[in-house]
């Protein structure tokens, strides 16, 4: 689950809690400085982590390249070890957006490389959570719960970007804005990590989803001006982006039924309202009525 919030890092810690007793999965959290209102995510799961017990905690997804390798080695393997190796450390290049490239040129990033950065930063952060503490290797404190390192997933469904996941990565998690879209893209990754010699299915196949459920004409009012809130644009704009729909629990519950069916194996569902407890209860009425 991922919800919004209205400024104040508690009611993420809150909200969080609140998932794990209704029994969802995990809870996620955005990354951005100032092109979005956001709190800094892995600050965030650690409050978490130290107040959960079961639910997978992760971000949705962080932008590794604006941040220095060794440090955010460090952060993330201060949060798998407070959460018990309930880390999911979702990561991506960022979209090709104004706003993100400020948010690159405030901390000194190369917004172009940003890719390529990305890549680095994954492979020195995994050497360092792998390193054995022998006298000519350097070990961070403190170590990941997880051996090797946390759970690493790759936002993006470019070419190169399935390529990677294939190759590199526990999971892919793409913002799937259509679920033909997802399928075929999904072939398309797997056929990379087969070709890369890694056993596709244990790549997990995710999507991040926006909803409203309610009255069809309210909710789309509520996803419009979530848009134009969020994004600075409307809904219409912002679908071709981002996988995002609107209307009653039986349709949403179709809806999110069609990528289960096209091999999604884990969710992360945005709520796309300001009235975030009801649109809580709403989608956990609907969950009894997916299949896997």
């Amino acid at each position: 689950m991922y919800a919004p919030h209205d400024g104040d890092p508690r009611r993420l810690v809150d909200l969080a809690v609140q998932a794990e007793e209704l029994g969802f999965a995990a809870a996620w959290i955005g990354d951005s400085l100032l092109a979005k209102p956001r709190a800094e995510p892995l600050s965030v799961l650690a409050a978490v982590a130290a107040a959960t017990e079961r639910i997978d905690i992760g971000t949705a997804v962080l932008l590794a390249s604006m941040r220095n390798a060794t440090q955010l080695a460090q952060q993330a393997a201060t949060v798998d070890a407070l959460s018990g190796g309930r880390l999911i450390l979702g990561v991506g290049a960022g979209p090709p957006a104004p706003d993100v490239n400020a948010d690159f040129d405030l901390v000194g990033g190369d917004f172009d490389r940003r890719g390529t950065q990305l890549m680095q930063i994954v492979h020195d952060a995994r050497e360092l959570w792998q390193a054995d503490g022998t006298p000519t290797a350097q070990r961070l404190q403190p170590v990941c719960v997880t051996e090797g390192g946390p759970r690493l997933w790759l936002g993006g469904s470019g070419p190169r970007g399935l390529e990677r996941a294939g190759r590199h990565f526990d999971g892919w998690f793409p913002t799937a804005p259509a679920v033909d879209a997802f399928a075929e893209q999904l072939v398309t990754m797997r056929a990379h990590a087969a070709d890369a010699g890694r056993d596709p299915a244990l790549i997990t196949a995710a999507a991040y989803l926006t909803v409203n459920i309610g009255d069809p004409d309210t909710a789309a009012a509520e996803v419009d001006e979530h848009s134009k809130l969020y994004y600075g644009a409307p809904a219409e704009v912002v679908r071709r982006l981002l996988g995002t729909y609107s209307g009653t629990q039986a349709q949403v519950a179709a809806w999110l039924q069609s990528y289960i069916d096209a091999g999604c194996e884990h969710i992360s569902i945005r709520l796309a309202s300001s009235d975030v407890d009801t649109q809580l209860d709403r989608l956990v009425e609907l969950l009894p009525e997916l299949r896997s």
